[in-house]
């Protein structure tokens, strides 16, 4: 069995399961009898331990083997999900979130890690930039399929379906993997702490940059979209739940047209101008968003926002695996980390700023957030002197 297509199936599953309830908040607010707000937490409850999970899953991976921590969390993906399908109340299915989200935590990083150790660097850059097809496909599926599934059969559907999808991936990673077992980066009777890389990656000093911005992207681009049904709730009244979907979807198109001309856009750009690029394109489609009516018109947008984040966030990205050459895994666990959290505690950011400012001055705010954010990564972590050639993931 094709390993590189058992790890791009848990990739896809741990990006459904992360964005399937965006687009059915309105639905669990009913039904649970909550606000939208106290509903939206769903996704906050899975991203924060997902976010958490990377500072231990990532150096046990290199300690332990990453192929045997991807089967386990993956299974443990698969049965949490399962397992929320019973949950009698709203506090039941949070909890449900927050292991799913700790397990899930393990599969991305890791499949990146594990592709670092399989190819050399030409080979890997190749394989990468495949599997953010997965990364990407994974999570605008789980935005377009919740959607539509909670429109058609309830809220209780899409939900099912991540379970589905995790299910499926648990058995080819469970099956397909028992015989392949990655060597562990340290030896089992070592004395060397798994934590000790981070100290690695910290002795660069770009690297506290690097994380911060990483943590600012996921608060500023992904904090508005549990609210997105808000939104087109005062223009598109019918069929919330599925439009949502779509909008949201429209996002990870972006990112799938940016992966196919990452190679073209490294070498004619460059990275700076890449973060510089990125950040503007991302703050005009917010800033436009609430001026934009219908569905339509703020699917372009989110379109043209995915393009312009992933052109940011791959710069960034790139950049974290150079910190240290001998704490990469760290490094990227420290990435996965900052990503996730940022979008764990953009929600809650957002609905600060919507509750005090309405819908017009959050998204301001947060388009004014991606502006500086662009500077500040083409200042200390992206800066014009570095080459336009350097590998992208």
């Amino acid at each position: 069995m094709n390993v590189f297509l058992i790890y791009a199936a848990c990739a896809i599953a741990g990006g459904f399961a992360l964005r399937v309830t965006d687009p059915i908040i309105p639905m669990v607010a009913e039904q649970f009898q909550v606000s939208a707000s106290q509903a939206a937490l769903l996704t906050t409850c899975f991203a924060v331990p997902y976010a958490l999970a990377q500072l231990i899953l990532g150096p046990l991976g290199d300690r332990f083997g990453k192929t045997q921590c991807i089967r386990v969390c993956a299974f443990g993906l698969g049965a949490t999900l399962l397992v929320s399908l019973l949950s009698p109340s709203f506090g039941a299915l949070l909890s449900t979130r927050v292991l799913a989200g700790a397990f899930a935590g393990g599969l991305i990083p890791l499949v990146l890690a594990s592709l670092g150790d399989q190819f050399e660097i030409k080979e890997r850059q190749v394989m990468i930039g495949r599997m953010l097809f997965a990364i990407i496909s994974g999570q605008m599926l789980g935005s377009v399929l919740g959607g539509l599934m909670g429109d058609q059969w309830g809220w209780w559907s899409a939900l099912a379906s991540a379970a589905s999808v995790a299910v499926m991936a648990a058995i080819l990673a469970w099956i397909g993997l028992r015989h392949y077992v990655s060597a562990p980066a340290q030896p089992s009777g070592s004395t060397r702490s798994p934590f000790s890389g981070y100290r690695q990656v910290f002795q660069n000093p770009k690297a506290p940059w690097v994380y911060a911005c990483v943590a600012a992207e996921g608060i500023l681009f992904f904090g508005f979209f549990p609210h997105i049904s808000a939104l087109l709730g005062s223009t598109e009244p019918s069929s919330v739940s599925s439009q949502a979907g779509l909008v949201l979807g429209a996002f990870g198109a972006g990112g799938l047209l940016y992966a196919s001309m990452v190679r073209r856009l490294v070498t004619q750009l460059g990275m700076a101008r890449m973060c510089l690029w990125g950040s503007l394109m991302g703050a005009a489609c917010c800033a436009l968003l609430i001026s934009l009516p219908g569905v339509q018109g703020a699917a372009a947008l989110l379109f043209a926002a995915g393009f312009g984040f992933y052109m940011l966030h791959n710069s960034l990205q790139t950049q974290a695996t150079e910190l240290s050459a001998v704490a990469r895994a760290s490094g990227v666990a420290l990435l996965a980390f900052s990503f996730f959290a940022g979008q764990g505690l953009g929600p809650l950011v957002f609905g600060v700023l919507f509750k005090h400012w309405g819908m017009q001055g959050a998204l301001s705010a947060m388009a004014v957030g991606m502006i500086v954010l662009g500077q500040v990564a083409m200042r200390y972590v992206c800066p014009p002197l570095k080459s336009k050639a350097m590998p992208a993931s």
